[in-house]
């Protein structure tokens, strides 16, 4: 589905009835280069990290998971000053 949408003089959009009951209310406002992205939020973050990668966290605490992410962020960070 694609729509238009228009800021008004203070700046708000207005998401489409449609896309607001598939997606809910919430988005986060991501800025990449060549464009600006809303990507859904879900009241549960953890149910929207599994629903982002499908069954690669089935059967593991949270603990582990943010255990593993935390590693690997600090992995890219070095990465990135060493390059």
């Amino acid at each position: 589905m694609s729509k238009t949408a228009e800021a008004d003089d203070r700046g708000r959009i207005v998401i489409p009835r449609e896309i607001r009951e598939k997606h809910g209310d919430r988005y986060r406002v991501v800025e990449l280069e060549d464009r600006v992205e809303l990507i859904p939020l879900k009241d549960d973050p953890i149910e929207g990290l599994r629903d982002a990668v499908g069954d690669a966290f089935d059967d593991k605490p949270i603990e582990e998971i943010k255990r593993e992410s935390r590693e690997a962020a600090r992995e890219d960070a070095i990465d990135d000053v060493t390059e």
